[in-house]
């Protein structure tokens, strides 16, 4: 997270916040020139991610604050806050502490000064300051990826098996109230995130099933004989219906991969950052990409699907005839080819929103201490 200093705060000053653990949780920077590369994409945010930030970063302790203004005004104590005298005001604690059981003075606290703040502070309001600064972005993003995929499935509804449909069909409505709700920043109780991990799981049981389908369509297009002797019509037509068939198997393969990332995003940031999510699309793209994944098995049966077309050369047939056959299972062909490119880059940029979402970058102009405006650094 970057502020953007509007008070003419020193420009090396900031603060790294972890956990207990040590992981780093929060980096907060203060720049008189915003760090921005020319390929460094740029949305601002809205006025309610402005007001969730401004009362997120209140309930950041006051020594976290302090670092982003003055890290000379910093210093550690050599006894736990809860231990020293509170002031009768209210306004802080005193710089001593009682003698155990007695109102009486039994030591003085000492001050350092702090060089460098490494602040441990509390996990769950941190990641909850990361999830909620990019939530609002990723969020609106899955309503816009739930409209295509609403698309997809009435597109491919006829040529998908009733009892499948049906489980596509009612995880594809189950993740369209629930962007609904992420739309209308309505609470989504924890009962409804645990459904919704429960029929990705039963999602992900079909879309196995699918590419053992797929498989098979594969298969029969390498068993394909194209050799014929009295015209290409009929040969056409059949290898044609095989390729259709292999391209809506495609697709509904496709269709439940993007479901399943899309469930993952909304699960990972309801969730605050769980990493199985995360580790699940990272299955999903090397099942894609292996050896027997979609892609390789496709570019490997469209080069069949040529070799079937230079065999396809019937004795009593013009050839003009069997060139404009040749042509219409190559058109055939390239519209899949194009599917294929977009649904696998959809993929693609959901994966990479879960990745974006473990370490959300916020560039915030602050004035008077609040946050006036800020954008996004994607």
């Amino acid at each position: 997270m970057t502020i953007q200093n509007k008070e003419n705060m020193p420009v090396t000053q900031g603060v790294d916040v972890e956990d207990a653990e040590g992981h780093p949780l929060l980096e907060l920077r203060v720049t008189d020139m915003p760090p921005v590369c020319a390929s460094t994409k740029v949305q601002e945010l809205d006025a309610h991610s402005i007001s969730q930030l401004n009362h997120l970063l209140s309930l950041v302790p006051s020594s976290v604050i302090a670092g982003a203004g003055n890290a000379k005004q910093l210093m550690s104590c050599s006894f736990d806050y809860s231990n020293l005298i509170q002031a009768k005001d209210g306004s802080g604690a005193i710089g001593a502490v009682y003698k155990e059981g007695t109102n009486k003075i039994g030591a003085q606290a000492r001050f350092h000064e702090t060089k460098t703040l490494t602040a441990s502070l509390n996990t769950g309001l941190l990641l909850n300051i990361a999830s909620q600064a990019l939530a609002q972005k990723h969020l609106a993003d899955i309503n816009e990826r739930l409209k295509s995929i609403e698309t997809q499935v009435k597109g491919i509804q006829e040529f998908l098996e009733q009892s499948r449909f049906a489980k596509i069909q009612v995880f594809q409505e189950h993740l369209q109230r629930i962007g609904t709700m992420l739309k209308n920043r309505e609470e989504i109780l924890p009962d409804t995130m645990n459904v919704l991990a429960k029929t990705a799981q039963e999602l992900r049981a079909e879309v196995i099933h699918i590419l053992r389908d797929l498989k098979k369509a594969q298969q029969q297009i390498k068993d394909f004989d194209s050799s014929c002797w009295f015209g290409s019509d009929v040969v056409r037509a059949e290898l044609q219906g095989k390729v259709n068939r292999l391209s809506h198997l495609q697709r509904q393969y496709l269709l439940g991969m993007q479901s399943l990332l899309v469930a993952n995003l909304i699960l990972y940031i309801k969730n605050g950052g769980n990493k199985e999510f995360v580790y699940a699309g990272e299955d999903y793209l090397k099942e894609l990409q292996s050896e027997s994944g979609l892609l390789l098995q496709w570019n490997a049966t469209t080069r069949l699907i040529k070799l079937h077309l230079s065999k396809m050369k019937p004795i009593f047939e013009l050839s003009k005839s069997n060139q404009a056959n040749e042509l219409l299972v190559e058109s055939s062909v390239a519209k899949v080819q194009q599917m294929i490119e977009q649904d696998v880059e959809h993929i693609r940029q959901l994966q990479q929103r879960i990745v974006d979402a473990q370490s959300p970058r916020i560039m915030l102009e602050v004035e008077n201490g609040l946050v006036a405006r800020g954008n996004y650094l994607l």
